[in-house]
């Protein structure tokens, strides 16, 4: 049985992987000079591999997401134990993180070009698939060049339209949907989130930890907690592109909200409250907790509404709390070109959850990001990426 991988990322390398556990001959090809040049770029060259907190609970979708049982059977501890089988090592930062040891995406990549190579993989790097038909039990793609390949079976892996200069396209999405199955349309996710606050004068380059509330007209979509970026078109870092998928760009009425007012800054005012003899200005008791650029926001505001900063009275903490907090415009996102994935691709509603195998045709089996998956930064989707292509190679 002649098995075809389309898609030479995470998933595919690990869909090719193990069909060739299971057949003879097994095809991979994709349209970069070498596979793995996508997984090469990720977690900022050091291989954010997976997370030592995966939870199908913090995965999710465009529509209901599907694959639960996938993520719960296929957990952390099975891909560690599957990558120390592979001979691949990692390590975790304390916020779960896992990289490999050599802190190097490229050498991973390498790494798992020659195990392709030793499972006797075909590769077909450079090739790029125009058009799929299914005729008579059998794949035949349409190769670039006018070549035409058969398979008796196929696994689509071909991921989604983030980062455009790794050669991504959503050409397949398309073929896809004239066979019959049911296509959500893409937008970038685990993207910057542009505003319409210019922070570059007051706080370009401020980084630290919020949390960040995203609403629609008034009422709250999503929060997310973690590490931000203050940049000159609006914000970067996880906590804000973890909510990026929820933008829909040109749409009016989105808000992002910034909550500063956490544990240390009431422990603060409390502080300023009990020290009256002393006259600890705020400005001065916020230096040990928030950097200098957004001390100057909170006391800006704080004197625009004539409140006491220095030594403020118990009624008046709720007051000078409310201006840790501020609400921008949200005006889309950085595209694409900036995003770490795209959402929505092929709908759960055309693919068994189980195997992974396509309800529209036989012997089609799909993994990775052309999948309506969308997990948060850390290593969530990379995670989804190499199970679901584990998932899918056993399963043609």
């Amino acid at each position: 049985m002649k098995v075809g991988v389309i898609g030479g990322g995470p998933a595919g390398i690990f869909a090719a992987l193990e069909a060739a556990k299971r057949h003879d001959a097994v095809t991979l090809i994709d349209f970069n000079s070498a596979p793995g040049r996508k997984l090469a770029a990720s977690g900022a060259g050091r291989g954010n591999l997976t997370n030592l907190n995966i939870d199908s609970k913090l995965y999710s979708s465009i529509e209901d997401f599907a694959y639960s049982d996938i993520i719960r059977h296929y957990n952390f501890t099975f891909l560690a134990s599957y990558f120390k089988q592979l001979g691949i090592f990692i390590y975790h930062t304390d916020d779960g993180w896992c990289y490999p040891i050599s802190n190097s995406a490229k050498n991973i990549a390498m790494f798992l070009n020659e195990v392709l190579r030793m499972h006797r993989v075909e590769i077909r790097a450079s090739t790029y698939v125009k058009d799929i038909q299914y005729s008579k039990g059998r794949y035949v793609l349409s190769i670039e060049n006018g070549e035409s390949l058969s398979f008796d079976r196929l696994i689509i892996a071909a991921g989604g339209q983030a980062h455009p200069q790794l050669n991504s396209s959503d050409n397949l999405l398309n073929v896809l949907g004239k066979m019959g199955h049911k296509i959500i349309t893409a937008k970038p996710g685990l993207a910057p989130i542009k505003t319409t606050k210019d922070f570059s004068k007051l706080l370009n380059g401020v980084r630290l930890d919020t949390q960040l509330t995203l609403r629609r007209n008034h009422n709250e979509v999503a929060s997310s907690t973690g590490n931000i970026i203050f940049t000159e078109w609006g914000v970067n870092g996880p906590a804000a592109m973890n909510l990026s998928h929820y933008v829909n760009e040109g749409e009016s009425g989105l808000t992002l909200e910034f909550n500063f007012n956490n544990t240390q800054t009431q422990e603060v005012l409390s502080t300023l409250t009990q020290n009256d003899e002393e006259k600890i200005p705020l400005s001065v008791a916020l230096l040990p907790v928030f950097p200098i650029k957004l001390i100057d926001q909170f006391t800006e505001n704080s004197k625009r509404k004539n409140l006491n900063l220095s030594s403020p009275p118990e009624a008046a903490k709720s007051k000078i709390a409310n201006n840790f907090n501020f609400t921008e415009k949200i005006l889309g996102t950085r595209g694409f070109q900036y995003a770490q994935i795209s959402t929505g691709a092929v709908s759960s509603a055309s693919i068994n959850p189980a195997n992974l195998e396509s309800l529209i045709l036989p012997g089609l089996f799909f993994a990775g990001e052309i999948l309506d998956v969308i997990g948060p930064c850390g290593g969530f989707n990379l995670h989804w990426a190499f199970v679901s292509g584990i998932v899918a190679g056993k399963s043609v």
